[in-house]
């Protein structure tokens, strides 16, 4: 066991897979929550034990992570008071409950866990990333993934809920001369009965490379294709390229965790949907700490004691930078809202472009997309104040550079369209959001 030094610190170690950034940015939100605390932290334990403690982290990173008989040995020499860690399997969590440390998991290895677990919210990653799709007016769709991986389950579930959801809302709210086309839908593994992630998927890279190319051929295009993660989504845009299927005309792919050297040494560079993850590292730290001051266990903790973290948005690059329109009318009005939306633009404005009368444009809008050119016009400005909002402007020049009249017009419809103001929504997603409060999904 670890000798202790004179100068006191709660011992926390990290066992992720540094290798991913994913990972690298949950250690920036972690490090970011700890440099806050640290500040106002004392090398004496007051009344309630280890809470004023300054925290001091070791990391055992690599393919070590998924030995057991390493990190047993590691555990045993440096003996932390906490571990924040990534569990792949029930051998791995058998040496972690061993410790009998507070443990903290990152990772959705199955449903259930002894241990709590901050985790990305897949199924609201799976829903934006169909939303992304159905925006740029898609209605035929496929997923890459593996059902026997938890959260790739999920981000199919929410994938292709989204999506039924949707054009049942679409049909529901057509006019009745109005026919509202079909989507179709298809996976991977419910065509070919095994898993990309399995050795069995491919021989070797040209066979699945192959495979993964006659699978995009097979549906009708243009397709929108989610991967389940952004180096299945890298292995499709190579995929299609061999198959001379053209990425996003053909085949519009988009990953997820925002691996950005990955995305953009992709041909064409991949758009993938930022997870969390420096979130997920503040809710890490603020989870740990409840268990320390309250000496409280895996041993003590519920399975289903779980929290979720919002994914941040869709980064567009060119595999999706795409419109999958055939009404031409609706093509240009789409193409006019996203060039001019920000400037303040009407729809009155936008018919004087756009050679028809607004209740047409309406109908058709209606019938390809689910929503109106006004609804369209304010989703563009909504995600442009998004996006500045992760910057360091100040709001009365967010307001200005996304179309809204004024601050106070950008926080009204602002907290109508996502429940946050824009102060709120900076707080948590801004360029200061790993150095302020802790996530209050886990408040006292």
């Amino acid at each position: 066991m670890a000798k202790r030094s004179s100068q006191r610190f709660v011992r926390v170690a990290l066992v992720l897979p540094t290798e991913y950034a994913y990972a690298r940015n949950v250690m920036r939100g972690i490090v970011a929550a700890t440099r806050a605390r640290n500040m106002y932290a004392s090398d004496s334990a007051d009344a309630r034990g280890l809470a004023r403690l300054p925290w001091l982290f070791n990391v055992f990173r690599g393919i070590y992570g998924h030995s057991s008989k390493y990190l047993s040995k590691w555990f045993r020499d440096w003996n932390p008071d906490g571990i924040i860690c990534q569990i792949y399997d029930d051998r791995l969590a058998k040496v972690y409950r061993e410790t009998r440390k507070p443990v903290v998991e990152l990772f959705e290895r199955r449903a259930d866990s002894e241990f709590p677990r901050i985790l990305p919210d897949d199924v609201a990653t799976g829903e934006m990333a169909a939303k992304h799709f159905l925006e740029r007016g898609f209605r035929h769709f496929a997923f890459f993934g593996a059902s026997w991986m938890v959260w790739s389950r999920e981000r199919e579930i929410g994938f292709k809920r989204e999506i039924e959801r949707e054009f049942g809302a679409r049909k529901a709210n057509a006019a009745a001369r109005d026919r509202v086309p079909e989507f179709t839908y298809g996976s991977y593994e419910a065509v070919h009965g095994v898993s990309p992630a399995l050795p069995a998927f491919g021989a070797s890279q040209k066979e699945r490379a192959a495979a993964m190319g006659a699978w995009l051929a097979s549906f009708p295009r243009p397709l929108a294709v989610l991967a389940a993660n952004d180096l299945w989504g890298s292995e499709l845009v190579q995929a299609a390229r061999e198959r001379r299927l053209h990425v996003p005309g053909d085949v519009a792919i988009l990953g997820v965790d925002n691996e950005e050297l990955l995305c953009e040494i992709a041909h064409p560079p991949l758009s993938s949907i930022r997870i969390g993850a420096e979130q997920i590292g503040l809710a890490a730290v603020a989870m740990l700490e409840q268990l320390l001051v309250k000496k409280k266990t895996t041993r003590k903790r519920t399975r289903t004691d779980v929290a979720r973290i919002a994914p941040i948005g869709v980064i567009t690059r060119q595999s999706t930078d795409v419109l999958a329109v055939e009404d031409p009318d609706v093509a240009a009005a789409i193409q006019h809202i996203r060039r001019h939306a920000v400037e303040g633009m009407s729809v009155k404005q936008l018919l004087d472009e756009i050679p028809t009368n607004r209740r047409t444009l309406e109908r058709r809008f209606i019938s390809v997309l689910g929503h109106t050119p006004l609804d369209e016009i304010r989703r563009v400005r909504l995600e442009r104040a998004k996006a500045l909002l992760q910057t360091d402007l100040p709001i009365y020049q967010v307001a200005a550079k996304s179309g809204f009249a004024t601050p106070e017009y950008l926080a009204t419809s602002f907290l109508q369209a996502t429940g946050a103001t824009p102060t709120e929504y900076r707080r948590q997603f801004g360029p200061r959001s790993r150095f302020e409060q802790l996530p209050p999904i886990l408040a006292e």
